[in-house]
Parts: C-alpha cells; sequence; structure tokens
C-alpha cells in the first residue's frame, strides 16, 4: 500500500469507528447522527438525481452492473440497487465503513467488497455499466484519485458510463484563509477529512489520456459552499 493511500485508509476505518454515517454525508451536522433509514433515503434520492442527469444528457446506462467507489456505510450502493441495477458493487478501503453497510444495508442484490490497493484489483475489465464515485475523490491526493479515475475507464464495460465529482479549488473569502492554513490545522477543522482540487482541463485530458470521452462537466455543490465542484459524466470508447 502506498504512504498516500495508508493515510486515506487510516483517517476513513477511524472516521468509520466513530461516525460512519456522519463522515460519508456531513449534511446532518456535526454531533447529530443520522437515522439509517433517512441516510439510505439520501442515497435513492441522489442516483434518481444521477440517473435523471444522465437522462437529459440522452445516456441510459445498462441496468447491469454498478460499481459505487467509495462506498462508505452503502448510502449510494443501496440507491443503485434500488433504482433497478441488478448488481451493486459497494467498493472502500476502510473495513469499518464496510462494516456499517453490512449491518445497515439489506438488499441481495449489494455486495460489499473491501479494496485497499490504488489499482481497483477487485473489479475486473470492462465489467460495470455505471461507475460512480462522490465525495470520495475529494479527499485524496491528486495522484491517487487520478489513478483511481483510470481505474474507473478499465472497468467500465465498452459505451459504460463513469460519473465522478472532483472539486476544482476554495472559493470565496473563507476558501483563501484556508489555503494559507497549515495542513495539521486544516485536518483538526475538518475532522480528519483533506480535500483536494483539481482543474477541469487536467481533467479532461486525463479521461481522453484513459479512453473516455467526456460527455459534460456539471456544477455541483457535493463538495460543500466553500469548494467550486463539478461532476463529470464520461462515456468508455474501446
Amino acid at each position: 500500500m502506498s504512504n498516500s493511500l495508508t493515510g486515506v485508509v487510516q483517517r476513513w476505518t477511524h472516521l468509520g469507528d466513530t461516525d460512519p454515517m456522519w463522515a460519508a454525508l456531513t449534511d446532518a451536522g456535526r454531533g447529530r447522527r443520522w437515522d439509517a433509514a433517512e441516510f439510505l433515503r439520501t442515497g435513492r434520492r441522489e442516483i434518481e438525481a444521477l440517473l435523471a442527469l444522465l437522462g437529459r444528457r440522452g445516456i441510459a446506462p445498462k441496468t447491469g452492473t454498478a460499481l459505487d467507489f467509495g462506498c462508505g456505510p452503502g448510502r449510494l450502493t443501496a440507491g443503485l440497487a434500488a433504482a433497478g441495477f441488478s448488481r451493486a458493487i459497494g467498493v472502500d478501503a476502510s473495513p469499518t465503513m464496510l462494516a456499517k453497510a453490512r449491518e445497515i444495508v439489506d438488499d441481495e442484490r449489494c455486495e460489499f467488497v473491501h479494496d485497499d490497493g490504488t489499482e481497483l484489483a477487485t473489479v475486473a475489465d470492462d465489467s460495470v455499466d455505471l461507475v460512480y464515485s462522490c465525495r470520495v475523490l475529494q479527499h485524496m491526493p491528486p495522484e491517487l484519485s487520478h489513478g483511481y479515475i483510470r481505474h474507473f475507464l478499465r472497468v467500465a464495460a465498452p459505451g459504460g458510463v463513469v460519473a465522478f465529482q472532483l472539486p476544482v479549488e476554495p472559493t470565496g473569502v473563507i476558501g483563501g484563509a484556508m489555503r494559507a492554513l497549515p495542513v495539521p490545522v486544516l485536518d483538526r477543522l475538518r475532522a480528519g477529512m483533506q480535500m483536494h482540487g483539481t482543474a477541469p482541463a487536467a481533467v479532461t485530458r486525463l479521461v481522453a489520456d484513459a479512453g473516455g470521452v467526456t460527455v459534460s462537466v456539471e456544477e455541483d455543490a457535493s463538495a460543500g459552499p466553500r469548494w467550486r465542484s463539478h461532476l463529470y459524466v464520461v462515456r468508455a470508447e474501446k
């Protein structure tokens, strides 16, 4: 395991021990624990919104296998199964997050897989109809997140869809002030959740080099009000 990934796994395993649902979706506010049923409902709503967006862009992914990368407690994995995918694979590097997913998700179409490598080796080439990752890559150093994007394209079936969220940069006065803070201070403010951005031009170049075609780059609010963020919709061309 790389040193960068080791740090990510340690942080998210700790967060999975303390409050995995809040760590996966901080909308509830720190200290107010999610109700599991409502937590899973947010996943269904997010996947419904994603599929509606794809439909507006003229994209209708096959509903065979879907991959939720960085699945955490299974919120979006369960949402993919509820949306009609016959198999929904949730992959995560944190065993504590996966333990929570297996506890709260009761759907035989969902499979939760531990993968703490950098190459997504647990998922076969050309095997996934829809790859989705949100609020995940933003917490990784770019050398990790960019590598995973390449592997999203590898595991996507020919003509399959890859959709992932990635921030660009902090915004506004608060964002500028945060950029000036030392990393240890930022880590404490973010409860250990580091944030990293990538310029859109670099992302679309990466996608093209990996054999994908960027269909659209959507404004996205998943990174919160202090970051400018995009959802990238990509088609695997093989």
